[in-house]
């Protein structure tokens, strides 16, 4: 009898779970696709380096799942109180009729089993037909070609799905059994007709909060901008929790004078039904600024995570072959007394343990890196090319005072040359009282730039030196990112007269045509040599601190990418689905609660086009509310994220942010959409 009834009642509410399931069935897809990845490389053409970047990938969403669990968990007990609430007339009618509170639990508990395994049946078929296209994209993040097409499919990410949502709908259950007996017959019975109390009655008292949100949010803002991201510190945290505090007091107090505000406006107030539209957003309000308040907040973190996942992820691609100029680079560091190792005692020590570089490679490039050790000497800092240049910098004004302490790395000349002429360029010439200037990193590049151009003069050794009259921007070695944040090119006379021993040295090798395959055999040989206790057989220390091939740039800058990318999708679409399915939920069970209020506008003569107009105008509203403060919240993240992210290369910010926008309209839209389609035929099925 229970089995009949529970199926007869999710058959008739069919309309009404329809948003539900589609995003239950959603989010089930997505759990399953992204836990999936690690089984794509059995088609994929991946070497050791690549298959480890793709299981630190599983590892991270594996972790991220687990978050992701917890927030679709809160969303289905979220959404299904709201669906219950919709029931309690037809709850309270089945205790009136004598079916006791256990009953009454489990014809509910019958009725979240059968939209759960429908669900979760719908949302893995989903996702394994996915997966199978999944790993085009995998492919092509990764650059690595694909063998023939075999079906995929992931056992484990099966088995997780299934625990997962199964441990979710169980709490569920036990949630609704445990709400069901807590509930009275009359409170069931009149539910709906209860109305909404005013939480703050006094217009004034809520214009001061509102003031107050506005100071904080805007103390927010202007300590995320201070602090830049850089640090965990007190002014980091103070925008946090400024931030959250000041999105709360402005739907709290946005509660008490929304109505208020649009009543000063008589000639809109009293225009067709707006009276109407306004009174029912106000009553919502009034009663879900919480809700809306979080709903807001991850509308915030799914935007940032769009915007400044795809931008940091084609930010690391578009400089991969600017930061590999050479097939190999060896970094060596000085010890403990300063003592550096020259490219050619390195090769040597390499050649005594069995490992000759050059009778695979052209020409051996060495460059050193030299630094003041005290600091003493400010021509020798970043100052003189920031100093009254801060507004040139993307960084904070702190940060930039800050980087006036740091000293600025010295090249000699005859190195720098030696490295244009292995690349096939022309060699600078500096005359005794000059020296170059070489920077590409993007925060500070324009200072560095503006300097050079207004002929800054320094004083080094106790002799005036005046710029090359342009500026370098080769990247010397190679790198993950562009990280030349300023470094000079002395003449080696000058050099020598200076007390200042080197610091870095790197050891850059091109490989002959014929031997380009050659890195991956130098990585084997090294490995076999010295293995990880970086001691060779014979009792030598390996010659050099680290590696990385022209392979290794872009194999590590593919993989990165990929991680950032996958997992702003994840949280994004997650987080979007989550905040939408929400708002969507709420407005159609306002609406259905509403029915009688449309019936009477109906009688009293209102046409069926302008009730239709006013539910579109209410769940328009009632969308763009939380949105509107989230995308404000965004632009001030985003501006400074990209500040940060600008360290690894120039970020198309324009770029990124359409496309979360895109993506933003695509899913949140869509919600929207259907709201007001579920709305309207509810609105007709029931008139």
């Amino acid at each position: 009898m229970y089995f009949k009834i529970a199926l007869h009642n999710v058959k008739k509410s069919i309309k009404d779970y329809t948003i539900y399931f589609l995003t239950l069935a959603f989010g089930i897809c997505l759990f399953y696709l992204f836990n999936s990845i690690h089984s794509q490389q059995a088609i994929l053409e991946i070497n050791e380096s690549q298959r480890s970047m793709l299981a630190l990938i599983q590892t991270m969403i594996s972790g991220i799942s687990i978050f992701v669990a917890v927030i679709l968990g809160l969303l289905i007990i979220y959404a299904n109180q709201y669906l219950m609430k919709r029931r309690h007339k037809e709850m309270g009618i089945y205790l009136l009729l004598g079916m006791e509170k256990g009953q009454v639990s489990r014809i509910l508990i019958l009725e979240t089993l059968f939209i759960g395994i429908f669900a979760l049946a719908a949302g893995l078929a989903a996702g394994i037909f996915l997966s199978q296209g999944f790993s085009i994209l995998t492919a092509k993040m990764f650059a690595v070609k694909m063998k023939e097409f075999q079906f995929i499919f992931s056992r484990e990410a099966f088995l997780q799905t299934i625990l997962y949502f199964v441990l979710i709908f169980l709490i569920v259950m036990l949630f609704n059994g445990v709400s069901i007996s807590r509930y009275k017959i009359i409170d069931l019975l009149h539910s709906g007709k209860k109305n909404q109390k005013m939480r703050i009655k006094n217009l004034w008292i809520s214009v001061v909060l509102f003031i107050i949100s506005i100071v904080c949010l805007g103390a927010a803002y202007y300590n995320i901008w201070e602090n830049g991201m850089m640090q965990v510190d007190w002014q980091f945290k103070l925008s946090i929790v400024l931030g959250i505090a000041g999105t709360f007091l402005f739907f709290f107090s946005l509660s008490g004078c929304f109505l208020n505000l649009v009543k000063g406006r008589k000639g809109f107030y009293y225009r067709g039904l707006n009276l109407f539209i306004f009174r029912q957003l106000n009553s919502k309000i009034t009663t879900t600024f919480i809700s809306m308040s979080m709903l807001c907040l991850m509308l915030f973190l799914a935007i940032c995570a769009f915007a400044t996942g795809t931008g940091m992820a084609e930010t690391l691609n578009s400089n991969l072959e600017a930061v590999s100029p050479f097939d190999y680079s060896l970094y060596v560091n000085s010890d403990e007394d300063g003592n550096l190792k020259s490219g050619d005692e390195v090769l040597n020590d390499l050649k005594r343990d069995g490992i000759e570089i050059e009778k695979y490679a052209e020409p051996v490039n060495t460059i050193t890196l030299y630094y003041q050790k005290d600091g003493t000497d400010r021509n020798l800092t970043m100052e003189p090319f920031l100093k009254g240049r801060e507004s040139l910098s993307s960084y904070p004004k702190k940060q930039v005072e800050e980087l006036m302490d740091e000293n600025i790395s010295l090249i000699r000349l005859s190195d720098y040359n030696n490295f244009l002429k292995i690349k096939g360029r022309d060699p600078i010439t500096l005359k005794k009282n000059q020296y170059a200037v070489s920077c590409n990193f993007e925060n500070v590049k324009d200072a560095f730039q503006d300097a050079v151009d207004d002929g800054q003069e320094l004083t080094i050794n106790g002799q005036k030196m005046k710029p090359l009259g342009r500026m370098l921007t080769d990247v010397y070695v190679n790198t993950s990112i562009q990280m030349d944040a300023g470094t000079l090119i002395l003449p080696d006379d000058v050099m020598d007269k200076m007390q200042i021993k080197p610091v870095f040295g790197y050891i850059n090798i091109l490989w002959k045509s014929s031997y380009s395959g050659h890195s991956e055999v130098l990585s084997h040989e090294i490995e076999d040599v010295y293995g990880d206790d970086q001691i060779s057989p014979s009792g030598n220390q390996r010659p050099f601190q680290s590696s990385f091939s022209r392979e290794e740039v872009y194999e590590q800058g593919a993989g990165l990418s990929t991680i950032i990318i996958y997992i702003a999708i994840y949280i994004g679409i997650v987080f979007l689905i989550t905040s939408a399915a929400v708002l969507a939920l709420q407005q159609l069970s306002e609406n259905a609660d509403n029915l009688p209020k449309y019936r009477l506008l109906a009688r009293l003569g209102t046409e069926d086009q302008m009730i239709r107009s006013a539910i579109k105008a209410q769940i328009i509203t009632y969308f763009l509310i939380p949105m509107s403060l989230a995308l404000v919240h965004s632009y001030v993240a985003i501006r400074i994220v990209s500040i940060v992210i600008s360290q690894l290369g120039h970020m198309d910010v324009a770029g990124a942010v359409f496309k979360s926008v895109a993506a933003v309209l695509c899913i949140y839209g869509g919600y929207m959409a259907a709201t007001y389609f579920g709305s309207k035929n509810m609105l007709r099925d029931r008139s």
